[in-house]
């Protein structure tokens, strides 16, 4: 049988005014005397444990042996010395002896008072011969404890050794009860703590999350309102972090949030706060800003350290953003109107073309409320009918002849008037709206091309919205062509390289299956792009279209001319159709020929022209005007 009893060492601090009395209790409760193998084998049978007969102290297996440590205080302001030095060394006392009565210092009572005051769960026996002072009276002093016994004098030895085991083990057990308690107290504020942390952290970046953002934010308003001082808001959104998203992974989507999030506490003070509100949205606020070139240097900052590479995947990325800013109290004096001037700034950031930063301009809301109008608008627009297709040829660059039809979208607003597509278009991306309008174009120019000749191709421009959203755009132009009757090959399908940003295996796969309906690709606006050489090698487009920027005699230059020809040289290398467009001089024609294109459009050959009129092209052999 194991024992019961905890092997810690114990103190014993015996306080008696008569020495006698301390050569008694160690006599007691010293592990070296006979007595003590005698007592501590009686002890041993009350606990269950008999020992063999003849086992001496050394051979018992009992914990109790050498466990106690005996200290000796003759006066009661002594022995409260003795146990605040034992608290101190941190090894206090378990258990006191104390004397009812030590003439001429403090009584049994008093030193137990004070030994109490500050080692509260002490356990204590008092001694006494006398009989004066009743248990009541005793209680009424001390209060009823169970930390307190008493003991006749003169005591037996047992039960004095069974008081001091008892006692010291009651007490060891207690306290580490106490100390349990105090850990699970600590483990329980530390989880509070955590828990609370993480409701206003967001857990993939460990930056704030929105409720501790507007928390933040509304703190420093009243500190610039308090203190004369200024307050930043900054807002960060990811540039086509959906396209990241699709084309390397969500889990290279999440590597990218994490790193933006550091880079970001690398962009700011201790005093500033930085949050993922969101999907790919960011913020930081500037605290207790007192000069406004401070608001420039933080943007500064912010531009030069996200816009470096990003290797995600074991791949470098180029990864661009749009920031908008704010500051208090110039644009705003409370949260909510503060974060709609940022993200004014934030929309006008991402209208001008993404990858920059602008600060909340009063002319900004006037903008919001055109952006507004023209959504509405929009919406009345396509449900009213407002829209319309006219039609520019492009001809064969040799013979003149009619090859294809571009479809171009018109909208005729009836108080408005005309509404140019660079106005109307962004906002429709934005919204979402470029959808539906997408596919009543694409219907509306497939059932308008079915009546021309069958030599004759339509091409119809898609956004790139329309390639990264749930837009179902493959059974949309099955569906399309199938119910207008339009042969698959005669219908082009024109994309700019913005659809392509990040090589999209997504947007490929859709550009594959679109070829294997039997629709041709056409590569629009060539040459405006850094990656279009890239997106060539990566895509067997049907069709290369220059931009007219390269094309035009206003712009012409050395270098220009330089990539005429380059991409003249490409169409006949590769055996791709390139198409020159904004041809609207005889010299310009002259040089796209020279350099091996073989197609034209532009003002030169026809405008614009709404469907109904679009006889004149078809009644001519050649398009192209007689040089001569």
């Amino acid at each position: 049988m194991q024992s019961l009893i905890d092997t810690t060492k114990r103190r014993i601090l015996i306080i008696d005014d008569n020495s006698r009395i301390h050569e008694d209790y160690r006599k007691i409760l010293a592990a070296s005397s006979s007595t003590s193998d005698e007592m501590e084998a009686d002890f041993m049978a009350f606990l269950g444990e008999t020992p063999k007969p003849g086992t001496t102290s050394e051979q018992l297996e009992s914990p109790l042996r050498d466990l106690i440590q005996l200290d000796s205080a003759m006066q009661g302001q002594e022995g409260l010395e003795m146990v605040k030095q034992a608290i101190a060394e941190s090894s206090p006392y378990s258990l006191a002896f104390v004397d009812l009565r030590m003439p001429p210092g403090w009584d049994g009572l008093r030193t137990i008072e004070e030994l109490w005051k500050i080692a509260p769960d002490l356990q204590v026996v008092i001694c006494s011969a006398y009989s004066d002072n009743a248990y009541n009276d005793i209680c009424d002093r001390l209060g009823q404890t169970d930390s307190l016994l008493i003991l006749k004098k003169p005591f037996d030895a047992v039960e004095v050794y069974q008081l001091a085991v008892a006692l010291t083990e009651k007490w060891l057990l207690s306290r580490k009860a106490r100390l349990k308690q105090a850990d699970l107290e600590e483990l329980v504020e530390l989880r509070t703590v955590e828990l609370k942390k993480a409701s206003l952290h967001d857990p993939m970046t460990k930056l704030a999350n929105r409720t501790k953002f507007n928390d933040r934010l509304k703190e420093s308003l009243k500190r610039t309102r308090r203190y004369q001082l200024k307050t930043g808001l900054y807002l960060i959104d990811i540039d086509y972090f959906k396209q990241i998203n699709d084309s390397l992974g969500h889990p290279a989507g999440d590597e990218l949030l994490v790193e933006v999030g550091r880079r970001l506490v690398e962009c700011m003070r201790d005093t500033d706060t930085a949050a993922r509100l969101g999907g790919d949205e960011f913020a930081i606020v500037q605290t207790d800003v007192k000069d406004i070139s401070e608001f420039r240097a933080v943007l500064k900052r912010l531009e030069e350290i996200l816009s470096r590479p990003y290797t995600l995947d074991d791949r470098y990325v180029d990864v661009s953003f749009s920031i908008g800013a704010a500051v208090a109290p110039n644009d705003a004096t409370n949260a909510d109107l503060l974060l709609r001037k940022a993200d004014l700034a934030l929309y006008r950031s991402k209208k001008d073309g993404r990858s920059t930063s602008r600060f909340y301009e009063s002319e900004m809301d006037y903008d919001l409320a055109n952006f507004q109008e023209i959504t509405h608008n929009l919406k009345a627009g396509l449900a009213k009918n407002q829209f319309d297709l006219y039609y520019q040829p492009i001809v064969a660059a040799d013979t003149g002849a009619l090859q294809s039809m571009e479809a171009l979208l018109r909208w005729t607003h009836p108080t408005i008037g005309t509404i140019p597509p660079d106005e109307f278009i962004p906002t429709a991306e934005e919204t979402g709206i470029i959808a539906q309008i997408g596919e009543w174009v694409l219907a509306t120019a497939c059932q308008t091309a079915v009546s021309w000749p069958k030599d004759v191709k339509v091409a119809v421009n898609v956004s790139p919205i329309q390639f990264r959203s749930r837009y179902e755009l493959i059974p949309c132009v099955a569906r399309v062509l199938a119910e207008t009757g339009l042969e698959p090959e005669r219908l082009e399908i024109e994309i700019t390289e913005t659809s392509l940003l990040g090589n999209s295996d997504q947007t490929i796969e859709k550009l594959n299956q679109l070829q294997e309906i039997g629709v041709s690709i056409v590569l629009d606006d060539f040459g405006m792009g850094h990656s279009s050489l890239n997106y060539v090698q990566s895509f067997p487009f049907d069709k290369l279209k220059l931009d007219r920027s390269f094309v035009s005699s206003k712009f012409a230059t050395e270098k220009t001319r330089a990539i005429l020809k380059l991409v003249g040289g490409l169409g006949v290398n590769l055996d791709i159709v390139t198409t020159a467009e904004g041809v609207e001089t005889a010299e310009e024609l002259a040089i796209v020929q020279a350099e091996g294109f073989r197609q034209i459009q532009g003002y030169l050959i026809g405008r614009p022209t709404p469907g109904p009129e679009l006889g004149q092209f078809f009644e001519k052999d050649r398009l192209l005007p007689v040089q001569s």
